[in-house]
């Protein structure tokens, strides 16, 4: 087993305003700035048999972190550059490797009216390799080469005002090329098997995320179905669905919390072909499965400009003073006086898109009057002179 890392493509480290796997259709407001870090664990412990000793147990672990930036330049547009810096494996060599391969993106989203529950976008990805390191077990399938992918974006929420105030749900489904023609899986000289044809991937997932006051609890499902099958050689080259309970806990306005449990519902088989197989694959131990059948995630967020989605307007009195406010107006311990002013901003928003309309409109109906106008006055000067036309003619026969 190779003990080096793999960047991982598709639904693996959303930033911005993602789950934990999922990308959701909107963007960041403009100017935001956001740094996003991702550590996952994978561990199992196994028996080691040699001849006549006595079996042993050994554990295999598998740690990754990465860390990333997703930065909006405009309302409809964001850019991120995630970078996976570390990986420690049990199995021995350098645990870490820095830099090691960068994935870049560019969202384009948060289309839809501002009265519309829905949203949508679509997300451009590449991943560009700093160091040597491909076809990694219990890793995304990679051939080493510069991959990427285009998946599309649909979220909806519940409520118009603050989207991640109400439960919103969310669904992700693209196309990843991995561009490994040529490549040889597994730098042997021996090995006499190549990619003939490019690889690729339909990857998908679905999540719904129901929020609170500080904790939002989340459920995803994500999977990924070759549409072109990479070599025997290829570790990872077994489809797979997993499903993912999280809890993100926000401290304050500008930071969050995430843990996350992957667990794998696809059956555990190895498509893989090792040396006895007829191949010069070195195999694994038999104990240990194709793709890890759980991952634990934890990730953290932090806005380093402007706040979250949630609180985006400063507050305009001191606590003391929206204490006094909502206990005098008789409304305490109900909806918070940062929530309502975003809430007004947000109700004048759709307002003006509202009146814009009706200005659209108006201009469409005084174009058509205009026109019926052209119409009629066309018709009258075509009687008029239809009429002087048989008065002449008329004139003529008496004559």
């Amino acid at each position: 087993m190779v003990p080096a890392i793999v960047n991982a493509q598709g639904l693996q480290f959303p930033g911005g305003r993602g789950l934990t796997h999922l990308h959701t259709a909107w963007t960041l407001d403009k100017g935001t700035l956001t740094l996003h870090t991702n550590a996952t664990s994978y561990s199992k412990t196994i028996l080691l048999r040699s001849g006549q000793n006595p079996a042993s147990r050994q554990t295999f672990w598998n740690i990754q972190g990465a860390m990333g930036l997703n930065y909006a330049s405009g309302n409809n547009v964001e850019f991120s550059i995630t970078n996976l810096l570390y990986q420690d494996s049990h199995l021995g060599g350098k645990g870490y490797k820095l830099p090691y391969a960068l994935t870049i993106g560019a969202k384009i989203g948060s289309f839809g009216s501002r009265r519309s529950h829905f949203k949508v976008g679509v997300l451009l990805e590449s991943r560009i390799p700093l160091s040597t390191g491909k076809n990694i077990p219990f890793e995304p399938y990679s051939g080493g080469n510069i991959e990427g992918g285009i998946t599309g974006l649909l979220s909806y929420t519940a409520d118009l005002l603050i989207p991640e105030a109400g439960l919103n749900m969310h669904a992700n489904i693209g196309i990843w090329h991995n561009n490994d023609v040529g490549a040889s899986l597994t730098n042997i000289p021996a090995d006499n098997i190549f990619v003939r044809n490019s690889s690729r991937q339909l990857i998908w997932g679905y999540g719904m995320m129901i929020p609170t006051n500080r904790i939002d609890m989340a459920l995803e499902i994500k999977g990924a179905n070759f549409i072109v099958r990479p070599p025997v050689t290829a570790y990872s080259r077994e489809d797979y669905i997993y499903l993912t309970p999280s809890l993100s806990i926000r401290p304050n306005n500008k930071l969050a919390f995430t843990a996350g449990f992957d667990i794998r519902l696809s059956k555990d088989v190895d498509l893989t072909r090792y040396v006895q197989d007829g191949t010069v694959l070195r195999a694994q131990n038999s104990d240990l499965p194709g793709l890890p059948d759980w991952r634990m995630r934890l990730n953290g967020k932090y806005y380093l400009t402007r706040k979250a989605p949630r609180e985006i307007e400063k507050p305009l009195f001191t606590r003391a003073e929206i204490e006094e406010l909502e206990a005098g107006s008789g409304i305490a311990n109900k909806m918070p006086m940062q929530d309502r002013l975003v809430r007004e901003k947000r109700k004048t928003e759709i307002a003006e898109e509202e009146l814009e309309k009706i200005r659209k409109d108006r201009k469409k109906m005084e174009d058509m009057l205009a026109r019926l106008r052209q119409i009629l006055r066309y018709g009258k000067e075509t009687q008029s002179s239809k009429l002087t036309i048989k008065k002449e003619d008329q004139e003529e026969d008496d004559q």
